[in-house]
C-alpha cells in the first residue's frame, strides 16, 4: 500500500520558485550593444576637411564609408584632445542602436559636445555620458598618430 503523502503540500513549492525567480532578475533594462562594423580609417591632417584637427577640442565627423576607409556603423566622429592625442567615437548612440535615427552628431552650435537628435543623449567630447537616457559612453576606436597622420582601427 502506498504511503500517503501528508507531508507533501504544493503550497511548498511556491515560495522556492518565488525566490528563484526574483534572483534571476529582469531582463528589460538591459540595453543592445552596438553592433560590429569593421574600423580602418586614415586621416592626413593637411587635407583641408581635417583643418579642424589642428586645434585643440577640434572634432571632424567622418561617414561609415568614405574616401578615408571604413568607419564603423553610422560613421565615427575623431576629436583633437591636445597636441598629438587624439580619440575617436562611434557615431552609433549607445542607446537603442538599433534605431534608425540613434546618430550622434556634433552640436552645431557650440561644437563643444555632441549630441543624439532621436533619443537626447548628450555626450563631451571624450566620449562620457553628460545627459538623456543613454547607459553607456560613445563606443571608442583605437587612434594612432605618426608625424601628420591618424590612424584609426577597432
Amino acid at each position: 500500500m502506498p504511503l500517503p503523502f501528508r507531508w507533501f503540500r504544493p503550497t511548498a513549492l511556491v515560495a522556492p520558485i518565488g525566490l528563484l525567480l526574483a534572483a534571476c532578475g529582469s531582463n528589460a533594462d538591459v540595453q543592445p550593444q552596438i553592433p560590429y562594423a569593421p574600423v580602418n580609417l586614415s586621416l592626413s591632417l593637411a587635407q583641408q576637411e581635417y583643418a579642424q584637427l589642428r586645434f585643440d577640442n577640434g572634432a571632424v565627423s567622418l561617414p561609415a564609408r568614405g574616401p578615408a576607409g571604413n568607419g564603423g556603423v553610422k560613421g565615427v566622429i575623431v576629436v583633437r584632445q591636445s597636441v598629438g592625442l587624439f580619440l575617436a567615437f562611434e557615431r552609433n548612440c549607445p542607446y537603442r542602436p538599433y534605431d534608425a535615427c540613434a546618430t550622434v552628431s556634433l552640436d552645431r552650435n557650440s561644437r563643444l559636445f555632441m549630441r543624439d537628435s532621436c533619443c537626447n543623449s548628450q555626450f563631451d567630447l571624450q566620449g562620457r555620458v553628460t545627459g538623456g537616457p543613454a547607459p553607456l559612453p560613445l563606443k571608442q576606436y583605437s587612434v594612432s598618430v605618426q608625424g601628420g597622420q591618424i590612424s584609426i582601427a577597432n
